[in-house]
């Protein structure tokens, strides 16, 4: 499954290691912990969700089995906000 952002979402890092994502059609914004900003940082490459998950599982340490459902979850929820497709 790829994970695709869309042209009006826009990220912005915070010096903490956290972020905010806004959608420039929806004025729609949404604040990312340090976990959500890995992995948008993963979404900005084109990553895939299997490539989001191992991702985060190696850089928070977590079972990659939990990585995957945090992952899709995350993703699924952007997408409702209209911030990424997936596909």
């Amino acid at each position: 499954m790829r994970v695709e952002k869309l042209a009006q979402t826009v990220f912005t890092a915070l010096e903490d290691g956290t972020g905010v994502l806004l959608n420039l059609e929806t004025l729609c914004y949404y604040k990312l912990n340090k976990t959500g900003a890995a992995a948008w940082r993963q979404i900005e490459t084109g990553s895939s969700l299997d490539e989001i998950a191992a991702g985060l599982s190696e850089r928070f340490q977590v079972e990659r089995d939990a990585a995957q459902i945090d992952a899709r979850a995350f993703v699924e929820h952007l997408a409702r906000f209209k911030m990424v497709r997936i596909e």
